[in-house]
């Protein structure tokens, strides 16, 4: 009975260690994900300050 039990019981242990471990890399990949949103969402906001920029020199120009 207890041989059965410690093979029970280390199923368990290496069942928990292997979700922590999928989990940690699951996340891993999310986050990776989020900073490549971010750093698009950062781009993005560049080439819109750039176009307005233009777009305010050029009005300026226009009424000088």
């Amino acid at each position: 009975m207890y041989p059965g039990v410690a093979l029970l019981a280390i199923i368990v242990q290496l069942t928990i260690i292997i979700g922590v471990i999928v989990f940690a890399v699951k996340l891993l990949n999310r986050i990776t994900e989020i900073a490549g949103s971010q750093k698009s969402i950062a781009e993005s906001q560049a080439k819109l300050i750039s176009l307005l920029s233009k777009k305010q020199t050029t009005q300026d120009s226009a009424d000088s």
